[in-house]
C-alpha cells in the first residue's frame, strides 16, 4: 500500500490541503482559489465554459459561483452578444483578493514542493499534466 501511486497522491494531496488551509488568505478554499484565479487569468466567461476550465462538474461550480457571489468577489450579467447566456466576472474587490491569493499560492506550493529539487518538481507537474491530459 505505501508504494501505491493512489493512496500516496491522496496523502500528498492531505499535506497540500493542510498547508493551504493554514496560508490561504480570507479563508478561500480551493476550489474558490481556482475559480478566482482562472477568472483573473481567462476574464469573463459563462459560469459552463468556466466550470470546464477549472475540472468542476456543474453542481460544484454553482456552489462555487453562489458562495463568491455571496462574498461580492464575482458578479454575473448578461451577456451582450448572447441574451441567454450570462457572464461571470471578478468585481474589483475579487480581482483585488484573486492577485493577492495568487500571490499567496506561490508560497503554499513552495512550502509543499520544498523537498522537491527543481528537476524533480518539472518531473512530477509534467508527469501529473499527462495522466490529465490523457
Amino acid at each position: 500500500m505505501d508504494d501505491a501511486p493512489g493512496f500516496l497522491l491522496r496523502v500528498a494531496l492531505r499535506t497540500h490541503t493542510s498547508i493551504f488551509t493554514a496560508k490561504m488568505i480570507e479563508g478561500l478554499t480551493g476550489p474558490q482559489f481556482s475559480t478566482l484565479a482562472k477568472l483573473r487569468e481567462v476574464g469573463p466567461c459563462s459560469q459552463n465554459h468556466l466550470g470546464r476550465l477549472v475540472y468542476y462538474d456543474s453542481a460544484t461550480i454553482t456552489g462555487v459561483i453562489t458562495r463568491l457571489k455571496a462574498r461580492g468577489l464575482i458578479k454575473s450579467y448578461q451577456d451582450p452578444l448572447d441574451p441567454r447566456r450570462r457572464e461571470i466576472d471578478l468585481t474589483d474587490k475579487g480581482r483585488q483578493i484573486a492577485d493577492a491569493a495568487i500571490a499567496t499560492v506561490g508560497e503554499i506550493s513552495s512550502e509543499t514542493f520544498a523537498p522537491l529539487t527543481h528537476e524533480e518538481y518539472r518531473t512530477l507537474t509534467d508527469i501529473l499534466k499527462k495522466i490529465i491530459h490523457r
